[in-house]
């Protein structure tokens, strides 16, 4: 079992470097957005849009992936610690921003509280994961 527990974090890797690069990066395209002549916004708006797509599609595969990899690794949720927890508690601030994001988007100010937010949620992921499972 641990090449399947290998094969699954190594999934679960890439989807978190997809969904942190999403995180990051529509913002700073969001931003750039009122610098930029009208004839590029509708391109920085394309592929923002494209990066919120991929942030989705990681967002699922990482929670695809963790609950399998905990399966895998240890049958279960029963004696995981209380950083699990705050992981997934994490995960849930992060989903709603997302979904606040979305709708947010014609409000600047809104919207790089709800990146903010997001950035904070994921860099609490990822710390919260290293000592849950070191």
């Amino acid at each position: 079992m641990d090449i399947v527990f290998d094969l699954l974090l190594t999934l679960h890797l890439l989807a978190l470097l997809s969904a942190g690069a999403a995180v990051v990066g529509v913002p700073v395209l969001m931003g750039r957005m009122a610098t930029v002549g009208a004839e590029l916004r509708p391109t920085f708006g394309s592929v923002a849009q494209n990066l919120g797509r991929v942030a989705q599609i990681a967002f699922a595969t990482l929670l695809v992936t963790g609950v399998l990899m905990v399966w895998v690794r240890f049958g279960g949720i029963d004696g995981l610690s209380i950083w699990f927890w705050v992981k997934m508690g994490l995960i849930v601030v992060m989903a709603v921003a997302m979904a606040i994001g979305g709708r947010v988007r014609g409000n600047p100010q809104a919207a790089n509280i709800v990146a903010w937010v997001s950035r904070l949620a994921l860099a609490g992921v990822v710390l919260s994961a290293v000592i849950a499972f070191n």
